[in-house]
């Protein structure tokens, strides 16, 4: 499981390595919403998905797993269980925004991680 850092801005572009492979996360603040939504980049800057909601405790990735996503899972991880994530809850990790490795993944849906 990593973790990953949010910058403190309403824009952002993160590369991570998930699995081996070299992504770009952006992380774009909707102040209209009231909520964050990420966008998924290979590393030559090519969309693979954008406009996804970043709900807490929820898998990010399993509704595009026909598209060249990440093999793990993407999770905000909210301790106190709310619905919604504020604009300062990623950047100052109140929420936790983790990636679960592949080889992972069935343990932490069963709850064993």
């Amino acid at each position: 499981m990593i973790q990953i850092s949010v910058p403190d801005y309403n824009d952002s572009i993160t590369e991570v390595e998930l699995d081996g492979v070299t992504y770009f996360l952006r992380f774009s603040w909707n102040s209209e919403a009231q909520m964050w939504v990420m966008s998924i980049e290979n590393a030559y800057n090519d969309v693979i998905v954008a406009g996804i909601a970043i709900v807490p405790d929820t898998p990010l990735l399993s509704g595009y797993r026909s598209l060249a996503v990440p093999a793990g899972e993407l999770v905000a991880v909210s301790p106190d269980g709310g619905n919604a994530i504020g604009r300062d809850a990623l950047p100052s990790g109140d929420v936790a925004f983790i990636y679960v490795e592949a080889d992972e993944v069935q343990g932490y849906v069963d709850g064993t991680l």
